[in-house]
């Protein structure tokens, strides 16, 4: 069961890497071309790693020797998922830096999530919750500043951004519930079926995140990758907290 849903993941992966190569020749030369490129390494990465864990070498023992760590789960996300929000905030018109944070902040969250999955109980639960923290205020990023600085760019493009988000939202949720039911938590679930959801969540995530994302029409795309417009918000953001400091 485990190998298969790995292969699922993996396969997955190559036809989505596929697609979104093809749809990037496509663009080639246009404006907004970066998106179905950014869309191709998230996948092809993804795939790599599957196929590193469909080889057993990125599965390791648990400190407690009883069940499977797939490592190869979280080197994949912790290169994906980064990526995943460099777009949505390139689409939001975010300032570099809030997105530079944000994927900090994301970074630390896989990291620590590893951490809670090679640990011993009740450590593992710590981890698990220090992790979630960091889950925490990405998702509640995703839902102020992004949200905030998407409103102020093309009506397309803030639609765009809103289906985006609300997608990885929804889907990035579903993966601590996995885990805390999943073997390195409450045991609720074996390792098969884990990995089945796991494949399953990685494919709408990436997959399915890429398609909507490189299905908007090529004029939408391009106004989300204008630099100027991007530009053109960080100032709208800026002006407005002058017009609202005490200090002015």
């Amino acid at each position: 069961m485990t190998q298969f849903w790995l292969w699922v993941g993996f396969i997955g992966m190559v036809i989505g890497s596929v697609y979104f190569g093809l749809k990037a020749t496509t663009m080639r030369r246009k404006e907004g071309m970066e998106f179905p490129l950014e869309s191709l390494f998230i996948t092809l990465w993804a795939a790599a790693m599957y196929l590193t864990m469909i080889l057993g070498e990125t599965v390791l023992r648990d400190f407690n020797g009883q069940s499977e760590v797939f490592v190869g789960r979280y080197l994949d996300w912790v290169v994906t998922t980064p990526l995943l929000l460099l777009e949505l905030g390139v689409i939001a018109g975010l300032r570099p830096k809030l997105i530079v944070g944000v994927i900090g902040a994301d970074i630390f969250m896989i990291l620590t999530g590893l951490i809670a999955t090679l640990a011993r109980t009740p450590n593992n639960y710590l981890w698990y919750i220090i992790s979630s923290g960091a889950f925490l205020a990405i998702l509640a990023s995703l839902l102020t500043e992004f949200s905030v600085s998407a409103k102020r760019r093309n009506g397309k493009v803030n639609k765009l951004f809103q289906t985006l988000r609300n997608v990885l939202i929804v889907l990035w949720i579903c993966y601590p519930i996995v885990w805390i039911f999943g073997p390195e938590g409450f045991r609720a679930i074996n390792v098969g079926v884990e990995t089945g959801l796991y494949a399953i969540l990685d494919l709408c995530a990436k997959v399915g995140f890429g398609f909507i994302l490189t299905s908007a029409s090529n004029e939408t795309l391009a106004q989300a990758s204008n630099s100027d417009r991007i530009m053109e918000a960080v100032h709208s953001y800026m002006h407005e907290q002058t017009e609202q400091s005490p200090y002015r």
